[in-house]
């Protein structure tokens, strides 16, 4: 773990201890790469480890540079990979230069309080108001917008599964545009940030690291 990101960790404790047993609380260290970012966890609730990878919405941050205008995120939704819905909140921890070295990662299980509220919102309209907050009165918000992973190996099935619409890639074989558009997807979600990248997606479509570098570069000029 970095040195500057250490002192963090006492903070991490509190807010643990404060939001209580049904909220998560991740420390994220990017200063050297996403393959192994996780770092710290106190009241784990999506079932990573020490070492586990970066997420699908941390790779976009970091593409996107949305940390450069913004110190945190809140109150999006996040999913285990045991299909747990989560409501999140992330604080950008940056550098002198405004570079992105990590992150602290708020994540609650909001299911009971939420059971709670069904059965009072025909006349306790309080409940609905402490629980989801002003930001929470539409139907968008509830889209999943972060995935965790216990392995980039586990990110990377899950993203094509979803691009080729759960296809079995040992009884389908893709076409050079479906491919490439693959490529182009995982590209825009900064999934080549991670190390041996290449050599994953070859392995799976069964081909050379050589020609996904050359589907990268055709996807990358399209730009």
């Amino acid at each position: 773990m970095n040195k500057d990101l250490k002192i963090y960790i006492p903070l991490i404790n509190f807010l643990a201890t404060v939001l209580g047993n049904d909220t998560e609380v991740v420390l994220q260290d990017f200063t050297n790469g996403f393959d192994h970012s996780l770092v710290y966890i106190k009241n784990n609730l999506s079932n990573r480890e020490i070492g586990s990878p970066a997420t699908d919405f941390v790779l976009d941050i970091v593409r996107n540079k949305i940390y450069i205008e913004n110190d945190y995120l809140v109150n999006y939704r996040s999913r285990t990979h045991s299909g747990k819905n989560l409501y999140s909140s992330s604080y950008f921890i940056k550098d002198e230069l405004n570079e992105l070295m990590g992150m602290i990662c708020i994540n609650s299980d909001k299911s009971k309080m939420i059971s709670l509220k069904k059965l009072f919102e025909s006349g306790i309209s309080i409940i609905d108001e402490n629980l989801l907050g002003d930001n929470d009165k539409t139907s968008a918000d509830e889209t999943i917008v972060e995935n965790f992973n216990h392995s980039v190996d586990s990110l990377i099935d899950d993203l094509i599964f979803k691009e080729t619409n759960g296809k079995d890639l040992s009884q389908y074989k893709l076409s050079k545009s479906e491919k490439i558009s693959i490529v182009q997807v995982l590209d825009t979600k900064g999934f080549f940030e991670f190390k041996d990248s290449i050599s994953k997606v070859a392995s799976i479509f069964q081909m050379s690291e050589v020609s996904i570098y050359k589907y990268l570069q055709e996807v990358r000029k399209g730009e």
